[in-house]
């Protein structure tokens, strides 16, 4: 199991006036731990700081069909399956080697453990993950899966994971679920998965799910109402996947023995999506979720390779019991030509309904994406969505990206669907697995159909930024914890370096790779003593949590940061100094979307009135640079989200065509409403192109200011 570096913060706690030592604290940012799976596939966990679970799919697999996933929840676990290991399920493969949290907890060093054999590094697992879509192959062609081949020698588990017994019933009945395949004969291989609608607890997940031989699978089950899922694969002869077919029987009563067909040929609508401009299937899928009266949800979600179709068997008669949800998911790119794709998906409750969707500009919001980078990288780019009913989570796949870029993406909007996501600049290979690199984080937010709205990625100058709300004030479903606040005399202050200019985006701050040189050290003074200081350690930013004196005072906060490496041309250091005024807390509450502490409902607390300070380089490209002669660079200063705001009286800012050594002054005007612009000409004599060095000071009517140095903070060429 690795855990990401990120998430991690030094934090600093000491009586007041005293000069404290650092420690390890949880900051407002999103986590994540990846976890390896027998198969070579990696998975990566997602948890937003509002507490959102996305878990995000990395098949190791080029092509074929073990790239496409089922993202399962049943039990209140999250298991993630490749389709070509759905048919070994407690078959020769223990279901707890896709659990991802049971995952998280036994591996050690990146390597699966299993029991009575030798644990799996990456090239093993892949290696296992290649033979396994193999001896799959093989065994759908003699339609009979398990007991040879990788699973001669017994089954592969979990340590400790022994299957639990069922649990004892008054009534017994037995449940028979007939199929045939897509190609109408008995269904071999093929997964079911069973819910207990009245009282999701009655069943173990390992009784939930079962596999289809010769054209059978049978369930010992309690009298009851019940839900039924299947997914009929299909391949080519090398292994390819070529159609899913996801049959559902939403609710059907056990009162007796019973069979119930889940055959293919009831798949009979394929999911298709009429879009207002031409676009070309790239990913497939569907998402199925059904919740009992009593006890946790239960959902399955299943992602297709690269322009595979599916098929949905409707329901159109309304359950009766529990919930229903359902939604049909894709991404959809351009032919060639200008860049644009297709977020889209359409849910529905109670129902299955026909799965072809016509898509209008009432269904999406207009995204103008520009992806920022010094250099041209294959990147990844997650947008994680959540509806409301998802209690359980989702789970998706990344996608790859070719930066720099810039296209426009179309993405579904709904007042109960939620995105969050985040952009890697690149991926190396330190520790044996691929690791994202260079990472902006977005926090959750909504988009409102029918609107455009412009998204900068990675967009230079980077700088220390905070985690900020992109949700209405009052709006409780997303919690943030501000990056700066004081409750009583306890002083909270979580900045990460390194962040861009779009609010809501936070950066990777001191997270970095072995080829990196990442250095920096802050300090935090009250009325000129310093009561704490330190530096980053492996941590990705800097939290204070520190007693202060009740008095009125003066803070000053100073914050250093540098990262070099052979991936960062750009934004390579930056000093920042904030001063405020700052006494005693008491009575403050803050409004429904923000928190005094993560995972709390914690609002006695008051935002410090930090300034702020954002950058907007006249006709930057998207690699970083602009064109010699005349430059501006419009700024945007204002305070911390809910933060008492003061005028703001005087900004200045100079600039520096030596990383530093030389500076000249940049004529500076107001534009209103807290925007400025800087202008000045990068042509001095013998000047052929080269970066230039910012410095921008900003002050409030309060006594409060903010001086930034970001040193290469974007590059002229000739």
């Amino acid at each position: 199991m690795r855990k990401q570096l990120s998430v991690l913060s030094v934090i600093i706690a000491g009586a007041a006036m005293c000069v404290a030592q650092p420690a390890v604290a949880q900051s407002d940012i999103p986590t994540s731990d990846t976890v390896l799976l027998v198969t070579g596939d990696r998975v990566v966990i997602h948890t937003a700081p509002d507490g959102t679970e996305f878990t995000e799919v990395r098949p190791v697999a080029e092509r074929g069909i073990a790239r496409s996933f089922v993202h399962l929840k049943l039990g209140g676990k999250s298991f993630e399956i490749p389709a070509t290991a759905l048919p070994y399920l407690g078959n020769g493969l223990d279901m707890k080697l896709f659990d991802v949290h049971a995952l998280a907890k036994a591996e050690r060093d990146g390597r699966v453990p299993v029991e009575g054999r030798a644990s799996m590094d990456a090239d093993a697992a892949k290696a296992f993950g290649t033979a396994l879509a193999k001896q799959y192959a093989e065994d759908k062609a003699r339609g009979s899966f398990g007991g040879q081949g990788l699973f001669a020698a017994g089954a592969l588990r979990l340590p400790g994971a022994a299957e639990p017994k069922a649990k004892p019933a008054s009534v017994m009945r037995t449940l028979t679920f007939a199929a045939n395949g897509p190609d109408g004969k008995p269904a071999n291989g093929t997964s079911v998965f069973l819910y207990n609608v009245d009282n999701a607890d009655l069943l173990d997940y390992n009784e939930e799910r079962g596999r289809f031989e010769n054209g059978e699978v049978r369930f010992s089950v309690p009298e009851g109402h019940y839900s039924a899922l299947a997914i009929h694969f299909t391949s080519d002869p090398e292994n390819n996947e070529t159609g899913d077919y996801v049959v559902a029987q939403p609710e059907f009563t056990v009162a007796r023995d019973l069979t119930v067909r889940m055959d293919a040929s009831k798949a009979t609508s394929k999911v298709e999506w009429v879009t207002p401009r031409p676009s070309l299937l790239s990913n497939n899928g569907f998402f199925y979720r059904r919740a009992a009266k009593i006890g946790p949800g239960s959902s399955l979600g299943m992602d297709t390779s690269p322009g595979v179709p599916v098929w949905v068997s409707p329901s159109l008669k309304p359950v009766k019991i529990g919930e229903l949800q359902s939604y049909a998911q894709t991404r959809l790119v351009s032919p060639p030509g200008p860049a644009y794709e297709y977020y889209l998906m359409k849910p529905t409750h109670g129902y299955i309904p026909q799965q072809r969707y016509v898509v209008t500009d009432k269904d999406f919001t207009t995204v103008k994406a520009t992806y920022y980078s010094d250099y041209q990288t294959v990147g990844l780019r997650l947008r994680a969505p959540t509806f409301a009913f998802q209690k359980e989570g989702g789970g998706g796949p990344t996608q790859t990206i070719v930066l720099p870029a810039r296209q426009t993406e179309y993405v579904s909007a709904a007042p109960d669907l939620r995105w969050f996501g985040f952009l890697a600049k690149y991926q190396e290979s330190s520790g044996g697995y691929p690791n994202e690199r260079g990472i902006v984080d977005e926090r959750s937010h909504y988009y409102t159909a029918g609107q455009t709205v412009t998204e900068d990625w990675n967009k230079y100058p980077l700088h220390p930024t905070g985690a900020a709300s992109l949700v209405a004030p009052d709006d409780s479903s997303v919690r943030t914890v501000p990056p700066a606040l004081r409750k009583g005399d306890q002083l909270k202050v979580d900045i990460i370096p390194f962040g861009d200019n779009q609010l809501g985006h936070t950066g990777s701050g001191f997270f970095g790779e072995p080829r990196d040189t990442i250095t920096g050290k802050y300090v935090l003074t009250q009325d000129g003593a310093t009561i704490a200081e330190g530096g980053p350690g492996s941590s990705a930013g800097v939290t204070i949590d520190q007693a202060v004196d009740p008095k009125p005072s003066t803070f000053k906060l100073s914050l250093d940061a540098s990262r070099t490496g052979p991936m960062y041309r750009l934004s390579t250091a930056s000093h920042t100094e904030w001063t405020w005024k700052s006494q005693h807390v008491d009575g403050a509450t803050l409004p429904g979307a923000f928190v005094c502490a993560r995972g709390t409902q914690d609002r006695a607390c008051a935002v410090e009135p930090l300034l702020t300070l954002g950058y907007s380089v006249g006709e930057l490209t998207p690699s970083g640079f602009t064109f010699g002669g005349p430059q501006y660079v419009d700024l945007t200063v204002g305070h911390l989200q809910q933060a008492a705001a003061s005028p703001i009286t005087d900004v200045t800012a100079q600039f520096s065509l030596d990383d530093g050594a030389t500076w000249a002054d940049a004529a500076t005007t107001g534009q209103g409403d807290g925007k400025f612009r800087a202008a000045f000409t990068a042509s001095f004599p013998g000047f052929a192109g080269g970066f230039v060095t910012l410095r921008v000071t900003a002050r409030d009517a309060a006594g409060g200011a903010i001086t930034e140095t970001i040193t290469r903070a974007f590059q002229v060429v000739r």
